[in-house]
């Protein structure tokens, strides 16, 4: 590698190289990404050591430093006598210099963010770590590998991102978590603030707010004929839609059900256990509440859920029920097809929803929105609602539709009699 004078490098490489300028014959140089230190003076044998684990960067500047000095402590006061190699092996069994001898990776400080989530303060779940945080750092720590890594934390975002380019609101995630991230390995592992990922980084790289694809909300004789057709094909698949319609739940939520008395009405009913803390939408274990649905004859119709679970006859999917399963379930296909009667129904109100002028988004989290809307419809005050479904009102209007097309129509419908123009 060429000479470099003083002023071309970066001031972090200047204090470096600086520390030997009054010690003669030593140097600070860089071998191959590690920080070498050589001693050269006439007449004597030419001498260079790597110090252990440090590679010539910036977040390996300040141990750098400290090894160097320590190593020319011990060598001086040998009066030359020593090795370079003899002294630096005295050095490295020192106690005041051994906790810098462990190389912090990104890696290390992934793992670490991820036990700060997981384990301590206001913690997230496992399964929330795994699903939005996991994928985006160990992207992260990829790029932070490669041999043209990314030199601070702009250019981290800029690379990151690319692997979600036609997933706006993942990059939006990416800058969200990304940001933290770093924010954290500032703070605990004393990482070069120009990691730092800010605001105006994220407004420059990230595409500005889109606009929210409106979510579809099902009608009552939707949900009614919808698990009808899964009951003819899978008795137990129809109850979990029951579950999610009656009760707004959360498709995790079925995992954390008990039935329990109800202390004001004195009703046997279903507590759901599930919390959820930190992020936008948090979760306190409570009572649920069912929500009728009106059939064909404006009737007001619910299933008996709590007496069959209590009675051991309300059957349910085998293995982890969430979310995803339940995706996976409506989504399920053979050669590009959907397989049995569930999926091409649930295809059909899809294509449905997506095909209105307006176009709407149908998810198996419908049947949680589709209950919101119920309550409102019924004349149920919003704070009810919210404490039924497990969330604040805040997040009710941020996050949840209110009302339907239909519901508007039917408020406006009119018996008046039609007079003429003139």
């Amino acid at each position: 590698m060429p000479r470099r004078n003083l002023s071309e490098m970066p001031l972090w490489e200047m204090r470096l190289v600086s520390i030997t300028s009054k010690w003669a014959g030593w140097s600070v140089t860089n071998d191959k990404g590690y920080v070498c230190i050589r001693y050269r003076v006439a007449s004597k044998p030419a001498q260079q050591v790597n110090l252990p684990k440090l590679r010539y960067r910036e977040e390996d500047e300040e141990a750098a430093i400290n090894w160097t000095r320590q190593l020319y402590k011990v060598w001086s006061g040998a009066d030359g006598e020593r090795t370079l190699k003899d002294c630096l092996a005295e050095v490295k069994g020192s106690s005041d210099v051994q906790t810098q001898e462990e190389e912090v990776t990104w890696a290390k400080i992934a793992l670490a963010m991820k036990e700060s989530k997981t384990q301590f303060g206001d913690k997230i779940q496992q399964h929330t770590w795994k699903s939005n945080w996991e994928p985006i750092l160990s992207e992260a720590v990829r790029v932070l590998g490669r041999k043209n890594s990314p030199a601070d934390g702009y250019e981290l975002l800029k690379a990151v991102i690319k692997k979600w380019q036609h997933a706006p609101s993942t990059q939006k995630e990416c800058g969200r978590y990304l940001a933290r991230w770093m924010e954290f390995a500032v703070r605990r592992y004393k990482v070069p603030r120009s990691w730092l990922i800010t605001q105006a980084d994220r407004d420059e790289l990230i595409p500005k707010r889109i606009k929210r694809r409106k979510k579809a909300v099902l009608e009552d004789n939707e949900i009614l004929a919808f698990i009808a057709v899964v009951q003819k094909e899978n008795p137990a698949w129809a109850n979990l839609f029951r579950m999610l319609t009656q009760y707004g739940l959360r498709p995790t939520e079925l995992q954390h059900l008990s039935v329990v008395k109800d202390p004001v009405t004195q009703e046997k009913t279903f507590w759901c256990s599930y919390e959820k803390i930190g992020g936008e939408e948090e979760t306190d274990p409570r009572y649920l509440r069912a929500m009728y649905l009106r059939n064909e004859d404006d009737n007001p119709v619910q299933w008996p859920l709590v007496a069959e679970w209590e009675a051991g006859t309300l059957k349910l999917p085998e293995g982890q029920l969430n979310g995803a399963a339940c995706n996976r379930h409506v989504h399920r296909k053979r050669k590009g097809v959907p397989t049995g009667p569930t999926q091409k129904e649930w295809i059909r109100l899809v294509e449905k929803y997506a095909a209105k002028p307006a176009p709407e988004w149908l998810r198996v989290y419908s049947f949680r929105d589709t209950f919101g809307v119920r309550c409102k419809r019924e004349g149920l005050d919003k704070g009810a609602i919210c404490d039924a479904m497990g969330h604040s009102e805040a997040v009710h209007d941020r996050s949840y539709r209110t009302i339907t097309d239909s519901i508007v129509a039917r408020a406006f419908e009119s018996s008046a009699t039609s007079i003429p123009l003139e």
